[in-house]
């Protein structure tokens, strides 16, 4: 099993933020239940207001590396990102084994 999980830290200011956030959760949560092959898909929202927590999560799971890749490069994972490119971020990722 492949865990797969990628942080975003949003760079815009606190009432945009707030917007831009809820935009992500709309762009990237539908895609766990449009890809058949990923076994668990959760975004979140940060609560925290820690300086060095990070604003938004895509925390999922795969069967393999090569259902991960499938994702990374379907369709419907490259019109999220797309959608979302408007957002000024920074992420963080790490995929790992299980």
């Amino acid at each position: 099993m492949i865990k797969h999980i990628v942080f975003f830290k949003l760079t815009s200011e606190a009432e945009t933020k707030k917007e831009q956030l809820k935009k992500m959760e709309e762009i990237f949560s539908p895609l766990g239940r449009k890809l058949n092959y990923i076994i668990e898909f959760r975004t979140g929202i940060n609560f925290n207001k820690a300086d060095f927590a990070w604003d938004f999560v895509i925390d999922s799971v795969f069967r393999s590396k090569e259902d991960l890749q499938k994702y990374q490069v379907s369709d419907e994972h490259q019109e999220a990102i797309s959608k979302g490119s408007y957002i000024e971020k920074t992420k963080a990722i790490i995929d790992y084994e299980f």
